[in-house]
């Protein structure tokens, strides 16, 4: 029973790292999961590697001490959840993108007290560590102009179409094609390791999109380019900083959240509240090549059938999320009388 409600909490992770946003980190976090993550990811390490080498008591020992089964059963969830609702969910943000975006909108809004629940103690130094967390997030998310999204948009579907013919690091002009690569000089590989750290810390953290970092950074389009011409070479040297970034920060989160928990766990607090900015349902956009990009957060400014239908998804999440919440507490209340 514990494997189906982990693969069904993977399939949850799966679905919100799908919706531009919305972050893995903070479904985790909302499903009371994240430390435990944490502490099992943070257990891999030597260790685990020299654990093949003992037999298979070795093997089974070391994969009870990493929590493999819930590693396991949460990756399977979240790698079907991408395969089986990638076309489902980019159809509803197509055709339905304001009561999408508020039924998560709902989701993270009701989630909000997990973390506030996890701070013992509220402090000046709390504050201001969630607070600068929000203007952190905001920050991130108000980086890029519209202008700047419209043409991140365009190229990105000239890349996937094939139509885009700029060499990396070269100018090329306009009218003249030429094959898009992807430079494997030292400089660049190193570019791409630190990018997979980054990447990944991003994604561990509730509330930032290891994607749109990418694109801070400026390597986004040369992974979808190495992606869609299998440069496996590059695409190596960027999972190795992904794997080596979230072998160390995972055991630096453990740590704070050990020595620093309050003021970490404020932090992440204001991660998710800063998360709701980019997942405000209603907004500005443009079009390209016939898919829709986001702008702006706006204020509708009527209240129509698209307005009513988003609160109702905004009703919906929060009313998923407080029903998940008083089913926990009726499974561990049984628990605690028993300990008693």
């Amino acid at each position: 029973m514990q494997i189906i409600i982990n693969l069904l909490r993977g399939f949850a992770i799966g679905v919100a790292n799908i919706i531009p946003g919305v972050s893995g980190g903070t479904v985790a976090l909302m499903l009371g999961i994240y430390q435990r993550l944490l502490d099992a990811i943070s257990a891999i390490g030597p260790q685990t590697i020299t654990a093949f080498a003992g037999g298979r008591a070795a093997i089974r020992k070391e994969f009870e001490r990493i929590d493999a089964a819930f590693l396991g059963s949460l990756a399977i969830g979240a790698g079907s959840a991408i395969v089986a609702t990638a076309r489902l969910m980019s159809y509803l943000l197509e055709t339905h993108h304001d009561p999408t975006y508020g039924f998560f909108f709902g989701l993270i809004t009701a989630s909000l007290v997990v973390p506030w629940r996890l701070i013992k103690r509220l402090s000046p130094a709390n504050i201001i560590s969630c607070i600068l967390a929000i203007v952190l997030v905001v920050g991130l998310t108000m980086a890029m102009s519209g202008e700047e999204k419209l043409k991140t948009a365009q190229k990105k579907a000239m890349i996937k179409s094939g139509t885009i013919t700029i060499a990396v690091g070269q100018a090329t002009p306009a009218s003249l094609p030429a094959k898009l690569t992807v430079s494997t000089d030292p400089g660049n590989m190193l570019l791409f390791f630190v990018s997979g750290i980054v990447a990944i810390c991003a994604m561990i953290l509730p509330g930032i999109s290891g994607s749109f970092m990418l694109l801070l950074i400026g390597v986004y389009f040369d992974i979808l380019l190495c992606i869609n011409d299998l440069q496996l070479l590059m695409l190596a040297v960027f999972a190795a900083g992904a794997i080596s970034g979230l072998l160390v920060f995972t055991r630096f989160l453990n740590y704070l959240l050990q020595h620093y928990g309050d003021s970490t766990m404020s932090f992440m607090l204001g991660l998710v509240i800063g998360s709701l900015y980019a997942i405000w349902p209603f907004k500005s956009f443009g079009m390209v090549e016939g898919r829709r990009v986001d702008i702006a957060n706006i204020m509708p400014d009527s209240f129509a059938a698209n307005e009513g239908l988003t609160l109702l998804a905004f009703a919906l999440g929060l009313a998923v999320v407080i029903i998940f919440m008083v089913i926990e507490s009726h499974q561990k209340r049984p628990a605690a009388t028993q300990t008693i």
